[in-house]
């Protein structure tokens, strides 16, 4: 498939839902291999995350990813990368990395190179496992990889492959706790995908032979954010955006400043923010935080505007909520006069027909009061 054409498979169907299945499961990583079709030596000894030196380089490389410093931490992760090229660790964070920077630009342009990343990475941690060196943590990474993939098969919408993958991904982790009980970091994943799958599935959990294991879900994130050794922030992200598809906006509110007053300068923690205040309907809080990312977003050095509709649009649809029809004109105008490409345009046109929508009605609304301080003038 070219990169034009899964450019437009793409979908957005809720931007900041699977940013949160995202964030929560997924940031975690892979590299891209120059060891395609040759064998991958293995050392004498598997680094780990056991390895404090390690440890130290991923909870570093994961903060500067949370605070929108992708090209540092990338460089980071390569460091891992030069120094244990057989192993899937480097590979797996540097990808993370560039999904986390493809999420927050909305710009999936380089798709095709996250594949390699993950394809590099899963080749290592296969070669560990077949050579009988692999321990907990290996079971842990691969079955990451596969989150990650399933991930993005959803936003091209693969959904058979992203399920299958899924699926898989959370099977290798649970083989992971049962080689160590004390890891952790992997009920995160179990987790989310005990959750999200209840949650998509709440049209058939009646039936004898499907089961509902939403609770069970939240339990193993909430374990994962208290005993987990890297994913703490990461989860806790999770676990707001679950909050919220469980109808649990204020705790989702609650989690999400908390996150924010930790990373102040996180656009992703802002954005979980920004949901939770909005199905709150907190419109004061709203505003002010789409507000914030408009800004941030205009002056980034590229900008594909998808975004920047994402905020304008909501900014719209808050005035109106407010009957503010002066701004909602302004904002909803702004939107409709952006100058997005066929590809953005294609991914956003439910959100510049609700544009179109909210500038009809406000321009109407603003004629009535026109008319109707005429009247009473007369």
């Amino acid at each position: 498939m070219t990169m034009l054409a899964r450019g437009k498979q793409i979908r957005r169907n809720g931007r900041r839902e699977i940013g949160a299945i995202v964030a929560g499961v997924l940031l975690l990583g892979i590299q891209f291999s120059l060891f395609a079709g040759r064998a991958v030596p293995v050392s004498l000894v598997t680094p780990t995350p056991e390895n404090p030196k390690i440890r130290e380089v991923i909870l570093k490389g994961i903060e500067l990813t949370i605070n929108n410093e992708f090209e540092k931490a990338f460089e980071l992760f390569g460091e891992l990368v030069r120094r244990h090229p057989d192993s899937p660790i480097g590979y797996f964070y540097q990808a993370a990395t560039l999904q986390s920077r493809m999420l927050d630009a909305e710009d999936y342009s380089r798709v095709d190179l996250f594949y390699a990343l993950m394809d590099s990475a899963l080749v290592r941690a296969r070669v560990l496992r077949e050579s009988g060196r692999a321990d907990a943590w290996n079971f842990f990474y691969e079955g990451s990889i596969y989150l990650y993939r399933s991930f993005m098969e959803s936003k091209l919408g693969d959904w058979l492959a992203a399920y299958r993958h899924a699926l898989r991904g959370a099977n290798l982790l649970e083989t992971a706790v049962a080689q160590d009980s004390t890891l952790y970091d992997a009920y995160l994943g179990i987790g989310s995908f005990k959750y999200w799958k209840g949650a998509k599935s709440r049209i058939v959990l009646w039936l004898p032979f499907v089961s509902d294991e939403r609770q069970k879900g939240i339990q193993m994130v909430w374990k994962a954010i208290e005993k987990g050794r890297l994913v703490h922030w990461i989860a806790r992200d999770q676990l707001a955006w679950i909050l919220m598809d469980a109808g649990r906006c204020e705790e989702a509110v609650r989690l999400s400043r908390e996150n924010l007053a930790q990373f102040p300068r996180s656009r992703f923690f802002k954005w979980t923010l920004v949901a939770a205040a909005y199905r709150c309907e907190k419109w004061e809080l709203s505003e002010r935080l789409y507000r914030e990312l408009l800004e941030e977003i205009r002056r980034l050095p590229k900008n594909n505007h998808y975004n920047e509709l994402e905020c304008l649009v909501k900014l719209a649809d808050i005035s109106c909520k407010k009957a503010d029809w002066a701004a909602a004109y302004h904002w909803s105008d702004e939107a409709l006069r952006l100058p997005v490409s066929g590809s953005v345009r294609q991914r956003a046109r439910k959100k510049l027909k609700r544009a179109l929508e909210i500038r009809h009605l406000a321009a109407k609304k603003l004629e009535q009061v026109q008319s109707d301080a005429l009247s009473k003038e007369k």
